[in-house]
């Protein structure tokens, strides 16, 4: 059979199919105007509602945040920290050179240069309307020529006068201005150990500071090394006090003065350099600062008491043994003041002091201690043994007369 013969007219190349255009007829698209506008509106207030919730969100945690800021502490500091002032006292003390030759220094010893001006300070805060509270220790151990007291407005107070008690480290200074915000006095009877303690004051001479801790113990008794104060019942605090703190509130965190931070055990390097606070600081009870301004109120004046023990000395094994005592507690009186308040009521040396007012006593320390908290008039009672024998001895203290005593 013979083959088809094709015409190129019927079967068209592929060069001639590949050139030939395709038309594609793509069906027009409508869009709803109506309904693209309803969707976008839709997605703005959604967006915008989000937009709001976010920021209403974000506005109560910083209310919440503001709120978490102003804490008990603050506001405790807020509370007394325009009361407390920063103390600066200026003594005049004489300037003494000496010679370097040791020649002359042998046969004319020391020249005498003149006077200059020594400055300290430390803190305070404000009691009543024109009354500052303070350690005695602050304004040093002489008369000072002047005693400013400026406040965290930057009120510059002139005192006027004051009256100290050297024993209890404690001192009122009167100032001429009137209407001064008072600090909250609280109760150091009924603090909690681990409660919250804030300590304000001048350290360093930096102006107003504030640092927080703990209360650590309560109950802390000391006697100053040169035997200047007795502090008794402290309250120790990890809060930081350094060089200049003295005689500022220590606070709760209910913004109440519990105590007057006094002084630290600081820490010391091989040389014994004071390397300040390492968290051991000690605060004159609120209430025993309480009863030194009662008396002052009721007399005018700083009435010092007087029982007439002059001088007490610890008990060896040897000397319990001699005196017929079972133990080494007491405190054995070495020195009496002839005519005083305890000679009058029996007590002589020899005695071994075993408790006061009901305290028992341990050590000459402790017995020390004890009777420096006694105010005039008070009636004191001693526990005492002589020769072996238990007795009791009452007396009532009396005011230091001015001239000396005879001593047995």
């Amino acid at each position: 059979m013979a083959p088809r013969a094709t015409c190129a007219s019927e079967v068209p190349s592929r060069l001639e199919v590949a050139k030939s255009p395709v038309h594609l007829k793509t069906p027009p698209i409508r869009v709803n105007m109506d309904a693209h506008m309803t969707l976008t509106r839709t997605s703005w207030a959604w967006i915008l509602a989000g937009i709001a919730c976010f920021l209403a969100l974000t506005g109560a945690d910083a209310e919440e945040i503001s709120a978490a800021r102003r804490s008990a502490v603050v506001r405790a500091v807020e509370r007394v920290q325009p009361s407390v002032v920063s103390i600066r006292v200026v003594h005049r003390e004489p300037v003494i050179l000496q010679y370097q030759d040791l020649n002359r220094r042998f046969f004319f010893g020391p020249r005498y240069a003149g006077e200059r001006d020594r400055t300290s300070g430390g803190s305070g805060f404000i009691i009543d309307g024109n009354r500052i509270i303070t350690n005695a220790h602050v304004l040093g151990p002489r008369n000072p020529v002047r005693i400013e007291a400026t406040m965290t407005d930057g009120r510059v107070l002139t005192v006027t006068g004051g009256l100290v008690d050297r024993m209890l480290d404690l001192a009122v200074l009167e100032v001429e201005s009137q209407d001064l915000p008072v600090a909250p006095l609280g109760s150091s009877d009924d603090i909690l150990v681990g409660e919250w303690a804030i300590a304000i004051g001048n350290p360093f001479d930096l102006g107003t500071t504030v640092s927080i801790g703990v209360i650590s113990a309560l109950d802390r008794d000391f006697e100053e090394p040169q035997g200047n104060y007795h502090y008794r019942d402290m309250i120790q605090t990890d809060a930081a006090i350094n060089h200049g703190n003295s005689g500022g509130p220590l606070v709760n965190a209910l913004g109440e003065v519990i105590g007057i931070n006094s002084f630290i055990i600081p820490g010391g390097g091989e040389r014994g350099h004071d390397f300040g606070s390492i968290g051991i600081g000690f605060a004159i009870p609120i209430d025993a600062a309480q009863r030194f301004l009662d008396e002052i109120q009721t007399h005018g004046r700083v009435r010092v008491p007087w029982h007439g023990i002059i001088d007490l000395q610890n008990l060896t094994s040897r000397l319990a043994q001699y005196l017929d005592l079972d133990s080494t507690d007491g405190a054995l009186i070495h020195q009496i003041a002839v005519d005083s308040p305890a000679y009058m009521a029996d007590l002589t040396r020899g005695d071994v002091i075993l408790a006061i007012n009901g305290e028992t006593v341990h050590s000459s320390d402790e017995a020390r201690g004890i009777l420096t908290q006694l105010r005039v008039s008070e009636t004191c009672t001693i526990d005492i043994s002589r020769s072996g024998k238990p007795r009791l001895v009452t007396f009532r203290v009396e005011e230091r007369p001015r001239a000396g005593s005879r001593l047995e």
